[in-house]
């Protein structure tokens, strides 16, 4: 397990990141990637992405201010999605990196577009990388009825519990991802390890999916000049896939992959995806 070392922002929320050092070292020559984590969602989620991806690259991967082991000074202050994009750049700032790629997920792929649109000057941003993102708010009614409810759900008990929980939610609107885990019963049991583990406050979700219906993404889009690849779970009942088909006419210098046969969580099950990100990078 990568060790987890910390930075301050100057409004005292501290920040969660681990380094993966690639297998060769003459690999450390190349530019850094750094990954963005969605919504209600902790750097730990990854497993296997962080992995393959820091075979050929040095990969930086960190929490969200609030979630996982990052931290913010109260939960009830707003959070927005150029807050978050102010956070991923002081992190770059703080490693002291001056070229870097970025990959973002989900919201994370909105944090991402929006550091995309208004990079500072003494940086550069060699490629983009968006995954099973959108710039309007997902389409499932899940997260909008978590955010709506009087208090935060009962946490299961158990890791039984909760992969029980998991197979009951994510079967209304991630069935290829519920199949994998179901062939995969390896997999499936270290996920929903980290998904107990892990610390995702109830007001710092609610705080992210406010984030999220307030961005304006769209508008960012048009600025975005760097080489960009987009790619789509074709099932992704979370964010359409047609989100990803808008993002990729508005950057002009983009290209789109939709992955059959994987939703929203498309690194489960779609191995060529890594290859197609490892291609994009390379060349």
């Amino acid at each position: 397990m990568s060790e987890t070392y910390f930075f301050e922002q100057q409004d005292g929320s501290r920040i969660a990141y681990n380094i993966l050092e690639p297998h060769n070292p003459e690999d450390n020559k190349k530019t850094p990637l750094i990954l963005i984590v969605g919504c209600k969602s902790v750097k730990e989620i990854f497993m296997g992405l962080k992995e393959e991806l820091a075979k050929n690259q040095k990969v930086i991967i960190f929490d969200n201010r609030g979630m996982g082991e990052s931290n913010v000074v109260s939960p009830y202050d707003p959070i927005s999605i150029d807050l978050m994009a102010q956070d991923t750049i002081a992190l770059v700032k703080h490693l002291g990196f001056k070229r870097f790629n970025l990959l973002g997920w989900s919201m994370g792929g909105r944090i991402a577009l929006h550091v995309a649109s208004d990079i500072p000057s003494e940086l550069e941003l060699e490629k983009l990388i968006i995954c099973s993102s959108s710039t309007r708010p997902p389409t499932t009614s899940y997260f909008e009825n978590l955010y709506n409810l009087p208090k935060p759900p009962d946490p299961p008990k158990n890791i039984q519990g909760l992969k029980d929980e998991i197979m009951k939610i994510f079967e209304k609107f991630e069935k290829y991802f519920v199949d994998y885990m179901i062939q995969h019963p390896d997999v499936f049991d270290k996920f929903a390890e980290i998904q107990f583990k892990s610390n995702c406050p109830f007001e710092i979700f609610k705080r992210q999916w406010e984030a999220i219906k307030k961005a304006d993404t769209l508008s960012k889009l048009k600025a975005i000049k760097v080489p960009t690849l987009l790619i789509h779970g074709e099932a992704d009942q979370v964010n359409s896939i047609k989100e990803s088909e808008v993002i990729a006419r508005e950057i002009a210098n983009s290209k789109f992959i939709p992955i059959p046969k994987v939703g929203h969580m498309f690194w489960f099950g779609a191995t060529e995806s890594i290859n197609f990100i490892n291609e994009f990078l390379s060349n």
